[in-house]
């Protein structure tokens, strides 16, 4: 599986695995089957409840009944914009979408990604969408090319080391109250790329990564190492930002 490699606004580069196409029907017909269960709940719920029956003619039992089927048509952008690239379906198979820039995607990129929805995946039962994905260097469909956005596994990474948050005890003394003007992106970065030394021992890496968070937070290392500042950030960024 090819990765995808993401220069944040930190300037930091970070690697992904792209999401298999596998992974991505069997998400799109989870969030189908959902759609599906409440299509027959609500439509259920309409027939024994004769709402519509008090409205004489058909353009208001239209317009109500779209009203009440509104959840299924916009489910990808509200799921998707509430959950950071996440679907109840991507949730499960564990991918996600996130822009190729390094910023957060927004909800014209999610927006935009719904509308092509119309090209990529009900034209041609699909092929276009399968054939887009599978012939760009990112796996993109259409939509995503549009938006800016890629779709990529996070099956291999979902554990508690990929969170920003660890434990603090309650008697633990912040050193850097600098941390505060980080936002989680920002810190889920750090870690990331503390996580990638880790793995690598790659020092050179690290270097960057302290001069990055140095000059953003605007302090010094004061008599920490390299390894011994990120630590610190981390743990006092997590035991402030609890205590707001």
């Amino acid at each position: 599986m090819a990765n995808l490699t993401i220069n944040t606004t930190q300037h930091i580069q970070l690697e992904f695995k792209n999401a298999a196409v596998g992974q991505r029907m069997l998400a799109f017909l989870l969030d189908s089957t959902f759609k599906f269960c409440y299509i027959l709940i609500v439509g259920n719920f309409l027939d024994s409840s004769n709402i519509l029956s008090g409205f004489e003619d058909s353009w208001s039992r239209g317009a109500i009944g779209i009203l009440f089927f509104l959840p299924v048509i916009f489910y990808s952008v509200f799921f998707e914009s509430i959950l950071q690239g996440f679907t109840p379906g991507k949730k499960i198979m564990k991918i996600r979408v996130i822009k190729i820039d390094g910023y957060q995607a927004t909800i014209l990129d999610y927006t935009i990604r719904w509308i092509m929805n119309l090209v990529d995946v009900y034209m041609l039962s699909a092929l276009i969408g399968l054939i887009s994905i599978s012939s760009t260097k990112k796996q993109q469909r259409i939509g995503d090319m549009l938006a800016g956005t890629a779709v990529i596994s996070f099956k291999d990474r979902i554990n508690l080391s990929a969170t920003i948050f660890q434990e603090v005890e309650d008697s633990y003394e912040p050193i850097y109250k600098q941390v505060l003007n980080l936002s989680d992106n920002d810190v889920r970065i750090i870690k990331e790329t503390y996580r990638r030394y880790l793995e690598k021992r790659d020092a050179k890496l690290l270097q960057q990564l302290v001069d990055k968070v140095k000059g953003v937070m605007g302090v010094e290392t004061y008599n920490f190492t390299d390894q011994g500042f990120i630590q610190v950030v981390l743990k006092d960024y997590n035991y402030l930002t609890a205590r707001l």
